[in-house]
């Protein structure tokens, strides 16, 4: 009997047999807690784009990305085929005019990082390490604003490259466009981590992902249709606050506030308010989202 087979053969004892396969303990270097939260991070943002899995998990974020980059490059198109022309769209109304898309992200991908952590029962195998309570709450947070700052950013740099190829004299072009690197940078920013922390706090709730993708759309839908009668059945000072309801409307006026210009298209211009009423607004529920997820990690069961 050769030494291989003389280590894997059974050892006879009263009640069945014992195989001694030859696992070894781990006794390379420990990395921690910070690598752990930047690997759960890391992991999380290539679930969020469906990466390392099936085709199926890929179809509904690249998709939505898609869609967010068609109109873009549309406008793109329209500025190459002729230059000068007053496109559709631009740095200040892309976000608001795709919203939607935006919300179905936030509604189909929040309930991918977390519910089915919670569905298939492996909090405990991630809370019996490194990672403590809060680091889970706040990676999968940070992983899902990230996704949501990439796919707000992407159509946003295809107007700017678009711009400035389209352009008869490219280096011009390329300084003008250094003036619009902070709106370009930070309204997908302004979108993304409010969005992300609503998201993540409704989703956080159930292990069912059917329910917290639900839930997530009709919060948007809800808000927006009572912020909408409100504002149109309203009168004096109700019809002017009422939109607020609508979390878009306050993210376009932190835009407005802090990066861009106003567009027509949007009520913050009617709701006769200081634009920094809606940063504060948009600051208030984006801690308020944060906590609730923090809050709900800290006391659910492992």
């Amino acid at each position: 009997m050769t030494r291989r087979e003389a280590a894997v053969a059974p050892r006879e004892s009263a009640t069945g047999a014992i195989y001694d396969l030859g696992y070894q303990g781990y006794d390379g270097p420990r990395l921690g807690r910070r690598a752990a939260v930047a690997t759960l991070f890391w992991a999380s943002l290539r679930a969020a784009f469906g990466l390392g899995r099936s085709g199926r998990s890929k179809l509904v974020p690249w998709g939505l990305t898609a869609i967010m980059l068609v109109p873009a490059a549309v406008a793109g198109a329209i500025q190459a085929i002729a230059p000068g022309g007053l496109s559709p769209f631009n740095y200040d109304n892309y976000l608001w005019d795709l919203q939607p898309i935006l919300a179905l992200f936030v509604a189909a991908q929040a309930p991918e990082l977390v519910s089915s952590d919670q569905r298939n029962k492996v909090l405990s195998l991630y809370f019996s390490h490194a990672l403590a309570r809060s680091d889970y709450a706040l990676a999968k947070f940070g992983a899902m604003a990230a996704s949501l700052f990439i796919v707000a950013l992407s159509p946003l740099l295809v107007i700017l490259f678009a711009s400035i190829l389209a352009s008869s004299d490219v280096t011009a072009a390329v300084g003008d466009q250094l003036g619009n690197l902070p709106q370009i940078l930070l309204a997908p920013l302004i979108y993304a981590i409010p969005l992300a922390a609503l998201g993540m706090a409704i989703a956080s709730f159930t292990p069912r992902r059917a329910y917290a993708t639900g839930a997530i759309i009709a919060v948007f839908l809800v808000t927006a249709a009572v912020g909408g009668i409100l504002s149109e059945a309203g009168r004096g000072r109700m019809s002017q606050v009422a939109p607020l309801l609508n979390p878009f409307v306050l993210l376009d006026g932190t835009r407005n506030w802090l990066v861009g210009k106003s567009i027509p298209d949007s009520p913050v211009s009617a709701a006769n308010l200081e634009l920094a009423v809606f940063g504060a607004l948009t600051a208030a529920f984006t801690l308020i989202g944060i906590a609730a997820v923090l809050w709900r990690y800290r006391r659910i069961a492992a």
